[in-house]
């Protein structure tokens, strides 16, 4: 993400702060950002699209220092607020925040305020609830943190999956 979030770390040798944050449909094509505002990320849904996974780079707490450090699950983005815009309806989105969470997402919460958000494992799952036919969507996600995630090895060559752009 291109502003790093509230209390980010610059990055040392070997990770980077960017979560390669997108979407993905369950017929498994990406859905990359439009752009990230304010904390931020921006996508534009296609009509027809009633879930999508939350995909993201991950991390363990356990490889960093501090208070979490035994905690093996990985974490992808910490989200507090969701909002679906479809024509002039805005929608909150707060499945993520469920008590018993939904798959992908952490059973716990964590609030670096006192406002509940959740940590993705790298592919939380959201519904997006009633769609109007045929019109496109702008889903909005609040990201506070994420990463320090670790660099891939650049030899990489696989094309992974098809992607929508704005």
């Amino acid at each position: 993400m291109s502003p790093e979030p509230e209390g980010a770390q610059a990055a040392s040798a070997g990770t980077m702060h960017d979560a390669d944050l997108h979407l993905m449909t369950d017929k498994g094509i990406a859905i990359r950002k439009m752009r990230d505002a304010n904390r931020y990320a921006v996508f534009m849904l296609p009509p027809g699209v009633g879930t999508v996974k939350i995909v993201s780079r991950t991390t363990r707490p356990v490889s960093m220092a501090g208070p979490c450090g035994d905690d093996r699950r990985p974490r992808g983005v910490l989200v507090r607020h969701i909002k679906l815009f479809e024509g002039t309806v805005a929608r909150h989105i707060v499945m993520h925040l469920a008590q018993k969470a939904p798959a992908g997402w952490h059973d716990d919460f964590y609030a670096p305020r006192p406002e509940p958000c959740r940590w993705t494992d790298g592919q939380g799952l959201l519904h997006l609830g009633p769609r109007y036919p045929g019109m496109l969507g702008v889903l909005c996600l609040e990201v506070l943190a994420g990463g320090p995630y670790g660099v891939a090895p650049a030899c990489s060559t696989t094309a992974g999956p098809p992607r929508l752009t704005a």
